[in-house]
């Protein structure tokens, strides 16, 4: 038979990469990298990203939706026909609203599925009268996602990939592209240092795989990244190193942040983080003096007081006037590939698809309009509310390609709560730990087994397509939500046949990807940047004039210092952290049945610091378990100077979780993933 080159974006992280999947007869042989393909990767592909298709082959993948038999949790289920599945969920939507409301229904998005998908789940929410919708980047990017909006009116990426390579200076705080993005930081960030001479800064409390390259390696306490950028702040504040000129025409409130970060000196600073006055002055001095590209991700975003860390960061790029302009980079970095997918598809409890407020009579109203449907106009629970609600006010979940029973913290409480519910449906590729607590399982195709959109870190607009037959009778996303909206009696509001019908009813309905049509993109594999109003008329560069604030300018917030929820004591008295390996990912859903990923990366560990592992009786190798007040696990400890000094840090893919805090921010509700207090000990074997 021919081979077929059929062009996929990675499903993936979101840097957006491209290449060929080699299909024949729908059976992926192999990929081909895409040199010539004008966009991010440049031919360049990591070793998730090469192993990307493996994972569809598994032998345990779905391929018959499920019932379960036995208890919830234990894993036990018989196979039936998509009829009688679609119609146990109908009647129990049915039930459950007439005996409760529908607020006592909840759907959870995810950033693993396409955009037209994701837009489905939302509207198939909407259609059924609840306003409880999220996705897992509650538990991703909700710390700084909110906090760039309250200060520049949008959370996205401020500049394309390629202004990186323009930046006199690269920031990275509580990020590790080199590992979690390696084909970005290839491709861009190496070649700003190495090529164009840009200094770099690490603000992280592990060497990461990308600190070789910098000149200042900053290793504060988890948890304490706020104090540094409060004292960061002090200093170019009161150096007045400040821009004037932008800060004069271009922001608010300046006075009020110069008030709240006075006390905030770097000396106070170095009490409570541990890092050197002298270099948080240095990295103070270096970003207000040039061009930088700012990148944060999860290290910044995972704690309690990541809002206010967020909102610190964000104050300081603007009154360095580090934004708006060729050379610098900051915004939103989603960790899976569709993050975007999720967000821009709004994806929220208070969210409308245009991205306005579900309390907003005019913009509902207007969504009725093209919908042809009544919107509840109440806001709904966020995720981290829908687990505290299982069995009271959310008796039952939708779960679409989200882990939480592995993903959210404390999974001892989360798969406690999911025994609660009264039904739970999960629509996935694989039997995860959360689908073992389903009554009902649906088969989902893979990423490379259906045609749509992608949105990358980038606002990178991209068309992939379907190269390989999906697995029995597993189906694609949109298709499980249309055929299950017919037989809820919505079919009249889901009549599609292809997801290029979705997405242009997307261009009809959200303004910013009114020109990202379906016609557009096939023809513009490099895609387009949103805003996109019209085709070919993307916005590379967000904020040159002005901000999407009232005004259009930044309204600065004033920030003050909040302390980590949990800290180090008497009992456990070492701060624990996790951080991610280039060769996993999230869950590992997919990539434990990636083989050639699972060979290389086959085990989690523990890292700890010499001075630490002398202390507590551990050598390289030792099988130890690591507690918190939530639990403990055993794994083997890793001896070496990349953490520091009080610190034992873990990937999280495998059992993190288990000890993480599931304490949440009042306005965010983040929980704290990145920064708890534990103790280590030695276990004979």
């Amino acid at each position: 038979m021919a081979e077929k080159l059929v062009p996929v974006v990675c499903p993936w992280c979101s840097v957006g990469c491209r290449f060929y999947a080699v299909s024949v007869n729908g059976y992926i042989r192999k990929i081909e990298f895409d040199y010539d393909h004008p966009t991010v990767n440049r031919g360049k592909l990591c070793p998730k990203g090469v192993a990307s298709y493996q994972f569809i082959n598994s032998p345990q993948r779905l391929k018959k939706p499920l019932k379960r038999v036995g208890e919830r949790g234990e894993g036990k289920f018989k196979e039936i026909s998509w009829d009688e599945a679609y119609r146990i969920i109908a009647e129990k939507i049915k039930e459950i609203k007439e005996t409760y409301g529908p607020e006592a229904i909840a759907f959870l998005a995810s950033e693993k599925i396409t955009f037209e998908e994701n837009y489905l789940v939302h509207k198939l929410s909407k259609a059924l009268g609840t306003n409880n919708l999220d996705f897992p980047g509650r538990y991703c990017q909700y710390s700084n996602s909110p906090a760039r909006t309250a200060i520049f009116g949008s959370s996205a990426a401020t500049n394309p990939f390629e202004d990186v390579e323009k930046a006199e200076l690269i920031v990275i705080w509580g990020h590790n592209p080199a590992e979690t993005a390696p084909v970005f930081f290839g491709q861009y960030i190496e070649k700003a240092i190495l090529d164009n001479g840009a200094e770099m800064v690490v603000i992280d409390p592990r060497s990461t795989r990308g600190h070789k390259y910098a000149s200042l390696h900053i290793k504060p306490y988890p948890g304490t990244d706020l104090a540094i950028a409060l004292a960061m702040l002090n200093v170019v504040i009161s150096e007045e190193l400040y821009d004037k000129e932008f800060v004069q025409e271009r922001t608010v409130g300046f006075k009020d942040l110069k008030e709240a970060v006075k006390d905030y000196t770097p000396e106070w600073a170095e009490k409570v983080s541990g890092v050197p006055s002298e270099d948080i002055r240095k990295v103070a001095r270096l970003i207000a003096g040039k061009k930088t590209a700012l990148f944060v991700n999860e290290g910044m975003n995972q704690h309690v007081n990541g809002f206010e860390l967020a909102l610190a960061i964000a104050n300081l790029i603007a009154i360095t006037g580090n934004i708006g302009k060729e050379g610098v980079w900051s915004g939103v970095f989603p960790g899976a590939q569709c993050g975007f997918c999720a967000a821009m598809s709004g994806i929220a409890p208070n969210k409308l698809p245009t991205g306005k407020l579900v309390t907003d009579d005019a913009a509902r109203a207007e969504v009725e309009r093209l919908w042809g449907f009544e919107i509840p106009d109440w806001v709904g629970l966020d995720l981290t509310n829908m687990i505290k609600e299982m069995g009271a006010k959310i008796r039952m979940m939708y779960i679409v390609g989200g882990n939480i029973a592995k993903s959210a913290p404390n999974s001892r409480w989360v798969r406690e709560q999911l025994k609660k519910l009264e039904f739970l449906v999960v629509q996935d590729i694989f039997l995860t730990e959360t689908a073992e607590y389903a009554d009902i399982v649906l088969p989902a195709a893979t990423w490379f087994e259906k045609t749509g959109t992608a949105i990358s870190a980038e606002r990178r607009v991209q068309r992939t397509y379907k190269a390989a037959e999906a697995p029995g009778e597993a189906k694609p996303d949109w298709l499980i939500m249309v055929e299950l909206a017919k037989e809820l009696g919505l079919g009249e509001f889901f009549k599609y046949e292809h997801p290029d019908e979705i997405l242009r009813e997307i261009n009809s309905v959200i303004p910013l990807f009114k020109g990202a049509t379906p016609e557009y993109l096939a023809e513009h594999p490099e895609g387009c940047f949103f805003p996109c109003s019209e085709p070919g008329e993307g916005t590379k560069v967000l904020f040159k004039s002005a901000f999407k604030t009232s005004d259009g300018k930044a309204h600065l917030q004033p920030v003050k210092w909040r302390e980590p929820p949990e800290m180090p004591d008497e009992e456990y008295p070492l701060w624990l952290t996790n951080f991610r390996l280039v060769g996993h990912w999230h869950t590992m859903t997919m990539s434990e049945k990636s083989p050639s990923l699972e060979k290389r990366w086959p085990d989690e560990y523990v890292m700890i610091n010499p001075i630490d592992a002398e202390k507590y009786g551990i050598r390289n190798g030792d099988l130890v378990k690591v507690e918190t007040r939530r639990g403990s696990v055993l794994v083997k400890a890793e001896v070496t100077e990349h953490v520091r000094e009080g610190v034992i840090a873990m990937p999280w893919h495998w059992q993190m979780n288990f000890l993480t805090l599931n304490e949440t921010h009042e306005k965010t509700k983040m929980a704290e993933l990145k920064a708890v207090a534990a103790r280590i000990s030695r276990v004979e074997e």
